[in-house]
């Protein structure tokens, strides 16, 4: 039987696929930038917090002229002016009492949105979750193959010296032996395109680490010589999964959120009130003079609901779009659920197709090399059998990785990513 384990060859480390996820998730570019996205919408949200405060300003002036700025003539015969000269300063606060709701809805959609970031970031961390062991999983079936592949050379090199034995011996003609060599020559070719992919895949996996395009490391990962198990317990029915998913969860928060935003808008055409308190000081004509005040500013948007009114529907039909896309594309993702789980169970079973063809393979090429010895079969068929086992070796390691990167995807469009 053949064996499929990968071994780290001159590598300064060796990766597990949970350490892969770690650094990925810790180093990515993509990943950083989701998580200031998320720090962004935090400071957003504690901004608006501060639309509860008072607002407190401070002003103050000095100002000369060169005519006064009262004068006055009496009976054209005297003209008389004054301040021409003076200095003014205050400090007031005025603090919101009622905004039509502005204020605390939009501290409501501050945190919608700080939820959203959240949502986002886990959405590329699920992205960035998938990629990676999509690469990871193609790294350890490359090296898989070609070890299968190193395996079928080894092969060829024992058929080579039984055959140039033969023809030696004058039993086997030469034209056989040159069959043989062209074959182990056209392996050879694979084995170079093979140390070409296995090299780009591992540059790709490592500038997603952030171990940069030159690391030197290997995988932990191995192709098993046995099936795996048929993960029956990980099916989750759609309308389950479908509230743990962040796809479903943004969804709520885009109804949520244009619901907050029909309601700011229905505010800004709300009566407004604001008090506030004050302290003035003001030098003229060589006087001064300070004093406090109360204030309470009142504001009613009168002609405000001749464009208001559309905006509010404008609102409303953008609120409506909402829920229909919330039922809409939930529906879709449960479908793409279904679709996910068709392929991880279709990918199993093409692992147990190719795993029963192995054997197959096996014993076909070692019937023909039997009768190739017996002089009852032609080197054509003892290559063509060995073709073929090679061939089946190959679907079973590809079919192993497409299993991997299936039980992924699954898990993570059904919300379970860190399973």
């Amino acid at each position: 039987m053949f064996a499929f384990g990968l071994r780290a060859r001159q590598a300064d480390s060796v990766v597990t696929l949970e350490r892969c996820i770690e650094l990925t998730l810790a180093n990515n570019a993509t990943a950083r930038n989701a998580a200031n996205d998320t720090r962004a919408a935090i400071e957003l949200r504690k901004e608006a917090f501060t639309k509860y405060f008072p607002e407190v300003s401070a002003s103050g002036m000095a100002f000369w002229t060169h005519n006064d700025v009262f004068q006055y003539n009496i009976l054209d015969i005297v003209e008389i002016g004054f301040i021409n000269k003076g200095k003014m300063a205050g400090v007031q606060a005025l603090q919101p009492v009622f905004m039509g709701g502005q204020i605390v809805n939009g501290n409501k959609l501050a945190e919608v949105g700080e939820d959203v970031a959240r949502l986002r970031q886990q959405q590329s961390r699920d992205e960035l979750r998938l990629t990676a062991e999509s690469l990871y999983w193609k790294l350890v079936t490359l090296k898989a193959t070609r070890e299968a592949l190193e395996a079928a050379i080894v092969t060829l090199d024992t058929l080579d010296s039984q055959v140039n034995v033969a023809v030696e011996a004058g039993v086997a003609m030469p034209n056989d032996l040159l069959k043989v060599r062209l074959k182990r020559n056209t392996y050879r070719t694979e084995k170079v395109d093979l140390d070409n992919g296995i090299k780009l895949v591992k540059m790709l996996l490592g500038q997603y680490m952030g171990q940069g395009v030159a690391g030197n490391f290997d995988v932990a990962g191995a192709v098993p010589d046995s099936v795996p198990e048929f993960p029956l317990d990980l099916y989750m029915s759609g309308s389950d999964a479908l509230p743990m998913t962040a796809d479903y969860m943004l969804l709520q928060k885009n109804v949520e959120a244009k619901q907050l935003e029909k309601r700011i808008e229905i505010g800004k055409n709300l009566p407004q009130v604001a008090v506030g308190a004050g302290w003035f000081y003001h030098d003229l004509l060589s006087q001064n003079h300070n004093f406090g005040a109360l204030m309470v500013a009142v504001n009613i948007p009168l002609s405000g609901w001749w464009g208001g009114s559309h905006a509010i529907k404008r609102k409303s039909l953008a609120l409506e779009n909402a829920r229909n896309e919330l039922e809409d594309l939930g529906e879709k993702l449960e479908i793409d659920m279904q679709d996910k789980w068709n392929n991880l169970t279709a990918a199993h079973r093409k692992m147990l197709i190719d795993k029963e063809g192995i054997g197959e393979s096996s014993e076909n090429l070692r019937l023909n090399r039997l009768y190739y010895e017996a002089g009852i079969s032609t080197i054509t068929d003892v290559l063509e059998a060995e073709a073929a086992l090679k061939e089946s070796i190959d679907r079973y390691i590809a079919a192993y990785g497409d299993f991997c990167v299936a039980r992924a995807a699954y898990l993570i469009c059904t919300g379970r990513s860190g399973n």
